[in-house]
């Protein structure tokens, strides 16, 4: 049997699967603070022309090479919610004297929101699978 993976290696295109082992789409992006190891989720398309949807880490089963494994049915995954960019997250420089300066003009955007999936890239898993890659 294969390894399992930790969250910090999916990549974009890894097959997604249901626990009845049917292919339901392929991973969009992963969803979380990598500096903090905290895994909140995936993006995951299911189909070339609908939005992506958000699968919540604690739905997230097995993970390995090229494969995530969801702890959903795939009658489960059409209850599954769009997938909403999370907002970017502020630093407020703590080195300034006054308490207006840092709330009002030191306030910088460290991590900005994730780069959206290019059209190219939502669709190479597809145009791979009808390839023979799985």
């Amino acid at each position: 049997m294969d390894e399992q993976l930790s969250w910090l290696v999916i990549e974009p295109g890894w097959a997604v699967f249901a626990t009845d082992g049917s292919e339901i789409g392929y991973v969009e992006q992963t969803v979380g603070d990598r500096d903090e190891d905290i895994f909140n989720g995936l993006s995951i398309s299911t189909s070339i022309f609908d939005d992506p949807l958000y699968v919540p880490s604690e739905r997230v089963g097995r993970i390995f090479e090229d494969r995530v494994e969801l702890a959903l049915a795939s009658n489960e995954v059409e209850t599954l919610a769009e997938f909403l960019e999370p907002p970017p997250s502020l630093d407020i420089d703590a080195e300034k004297a006054s308490w207006s300066d840092r709330v009002l003009e030191e306030v910088t955007d460290i991590d900005t929101k994730p780069d959206e999936v290019p059209w190219w890239k939502r669709i190479r898993p597809w145009l791979a699978s009808f390839g023979g890659r799985r």
